[in-house]
This record gives structure tokens, sequence and C-alpha cells, in this order.
């Protein structure tokens, strides 16, 4: 559950940091993912209050969290959940730390092997090429809606045992993406709706100095 969950937000943060500019008409896919392309070499932050809804097969109806996430270049990031439990994620120096303070616990893992798959969708090399390899994306643009609309489906069976499909609503007006829709393969679904977004703002990098008050049990985990 612990690695389901951080893959879980390591997606969402990592599409949360697609912002997309306004290509002249005609809209189409190909401008689309080119002027993604050049906004995230230009995206050194980007901070936004979030809402995150779960849908579990386990669960009667769907579980609700919010907070806020700021994500600064190359390699950091902090997910801090506010109500209705309290956690915080950081990724900073090749470590993931997540602090319950309701539990007065923490845990600790090493993902630098792991930082260049995660980070690459939040710099310049290009989320949306890579996404392409594995999924096919389809495009809407309707007049009535105020924004645009990416679908994404399995290219194959193997990919879709683990992701079903993935949906991006892109604001027109800002041009950043303010939601994220991402259902499993076993069919739970986590949406992400991103209000508030700011880009390239200064983030100090005590942001993503977690400290730990004294008496915290931190455990170090490890991913297989």
């Amino acid at each position: 559950m612990v690695k389901r969950t951080i893959h879980a937000a390591l997606r969402a943060a990592a599409l949360a940091t697609l912002p997309i500019i306004a290509a002249a008409a005609p809209v189409t896919l190909d401008s689309v993912i080119k002027k993604v392309q050049e906004q995230q070499k230009n995206t050194s932050t980007l901070q936004a209050d979030f809402r995150q809804e779960k849908e579990l097969a386990l669960l009667a109806k769907p579980e609700v969290s919010n907070g806020t996430f700021v994500y600064s270049k190359p390699n950091n990031v902090l997910w801090t959940y506010a109500a209705p439990k309290r956690v915080q994620m950081v990724i900073a120096g090749g470590t993931l730390t997540t602090y319950y303070p309701d539990l007065n616990k923490a845990e600790r893992i090493d993902v630098k092997r792991f930082e260049d798959r995660i980070f690459k969708y939040m710099g310049a090399s290009g989320a949306i090429d890579e996404l392409g390899r594995y999924f096919d994306f389809t495009f809407s643009d309707s007049p009535k809606l105020p924004v645009y609309v990416l679908d994404l489906a399995p290219k194959t069976r193997a990919v879709s045992k683990r992701v079903r499909h993935i949906k991006l609503w892109i604001d027109k007006k800002t041009y950043l993406t303010s939601k994220v829709e991402y259902v499993e393969g076993d069919g739970d679904v986590t949406r992400y709706e991103f209000t508030n977004i700011r880009i390239n703002q200064p983030v100090p990098a005590s942001r993503f100095a977690l400290q730990l008050p004294a008496g915290v049990k931190v455990e170090q985990m490890k991913l297989q």
C-alpha cells in the first residue's frame, strides 16, 4: 500500500507539471504537445493547492483529501496533506520522506535510482514523449468547455494491467493542467484537481528540508 501510494503521488506530481501555452489556431494535438515541451523547459517551480479523490473497491464512497503541492527543478517535491489526515511527503536529495504527524512516525525510502525516471517528467526531457511510448493520445477541444482534454489509452495489454486510462484537463485561459484522472489496472481511480497554480515564483530550499520533531520514530523502507 505504501509503494502504491507513493507511485500514485509521483505520477500526479509529474502530470501536474505539464503547463501548456496557447497555440495559434487551429489547436491540434501536435501543436499542444509542442507547446507542452517548450513550457516544460521554462518551468523551474510550480506551486498549487490540490484536492485528491480516490475511488477504491473496498470503500463505499470516495476518499477525499486536500492540501498543497510544491515542485522545484530539478528534483524537489513536497506534498502536504492537510485533511482529513495530516501527511507530508518530501523528495529531496534522493530520499523520499513520508511524515505522519498524528502517528508520530515517519518513513524514508532511497529513490536515487528512480530519480531519472521520476524527474524527467518534470524537467526539460519531455513527459509527453515518454508517455507517448506507452499510450495513444486523443485530443478534445470543445468550444463549450473551458478546458482541452487529453485522453491516454494504453498501447499494450501489459501496460493496461497497471494503468487502464489517464485523462488530463487543460485550462484554456491559463493553459495549465488543472485536473488529472488516473485509473489503475484493478479499476481503482485517483483524481487530482489543482487550483491557485503559480509558476516560477521563488521557492526556498528550506521548503524541502523536513524537520522531524524529537521522538518521531523513523522507519527505513525499501522499494522492490
